[in-house]
């Protein structure tokens, strides 16, 4: 017996969740779940989809079923994920939005295919308010400790003095932005839900990427010059937000650029810091063991 093919409401789009897996990812995008494996992308639309399961080990993996025809199975895809927890809210996201019951002419024939490309890169740093603050704080130390060293008749010491806050200045800018960006990573990377953001605007340099949570509300977030887009495709990326702040997001990194982000902060920023304790607070030290 023939099924009634009853659609989908026009609803508000699926949380952006995404799985990653071995070479393989998969979203949800809009009013459909996207796949991305062994070179091509397709696209299917919930009105396809018989079914989503959790499987596998740990059920990190997932199935998608389509309707079939006149009562067949359909055509099954199949991703081997890497985290249950995600596998888990794709499915649970997707079969909610999910038909009750098929197209005449099968699920199949609502799926959408391309081949990807190949995948590109970029680069990343910034300051805040209270780092200001902080240096405003500091001032009268700086001022106190030359007038100390020339009061003492240490005309060098006090020249090293002076000119040691250039390269305190440049390290703290390094390393305390880098601290702060390490900190917030690794708080959203603990507890976080990861999904995909699509391209939505650019003003000058900076690229602004829209994500969609949980609950169905949309967040903006600007993208890090280092974000990969999925499959080559640089208008989506995938970031991950935290589930108590949903605002509050990272992009994901490749672990070669945080490696290499990292020992340049480390080596930069600690060179920077170390000449300049050489040239303040050390000559303090001499002084008051000259004493």
């Amino acid at each position: 017996m023939s099924r009634r093919h009853e659609p989908s409401p026009p609803l508000s789009p699926l949380p952006s969740i995404t799985l990653r897996g071995y070479g393989e990812t998969m979203w949800l995008e809009g009013r459909a779940v996207v796949l991305e494996q062994k070179g091509l992308r397709r696209r299917i639309p919930v009105e396809a989809m018989e079914e989503a399961r959790a499987v596998g080990r740990g059920r990190r993996s997932v199935e998608i079923a389509l309707w079939g025809v006149d009562g067949a199975p359909g055509p099954v895809f199949t991703m081997e994920g890497r985290d249950a927890a995600s596998a888990g809210r794709l499915v649970e996201a997707a079969n909610r939005a999910r038909s009750r019951s098929g197209p005449p002419q099968g699920g199949a024939a609502l799926i959408e295919e391309r081949p990807t490309s190949t995948p590109g890169r970029k680069k990343g740093l910034g300051l805040t308010r209270r780092e200001r603050a902080v240096g405003i704080a500091l001032l009268p130390v700086y001022v106190g400790g030359f007038a100390l060293l020339a009061w003492a008749g240490e005309p060098q010491q006090a020249a090293l003095w002076l000119l040691g806050v250039v390269p305190a200045l440049f390290g703290l800018l390094i390393v305390v932005p880098s601290l702060q960006w390490a900190w917030k990573r690794w708080t959203v990377r603990r507890r976080g839900v990861m999904v995909v953001a699509v391209f939505t605007r650019r003003e000058r340099k900076r690229t602004f990427f829209r994500y969609t949570d949980l609950e169905g509300s949309t967040h903006e977030i600007e993208s890090d010059y280092a974000a990969r887009g999925i499959g080559g495709d640089p208008k989506r990326i995938e970031v991950v937000y935290d589930p108590e702040q949903p605002d509050r997001a990272i992009c994901s990194l490749a672990a070669s650029t945080l490696l290499w982000r990292t020992a340049g902060v480390t080596l930069v920023g600690g060179l920077l810091l170390s000449l300049a304790f050489i040239m303040m607070p050390l000559q303090l030290i001499l002084l008051v063991l000259s004493g």
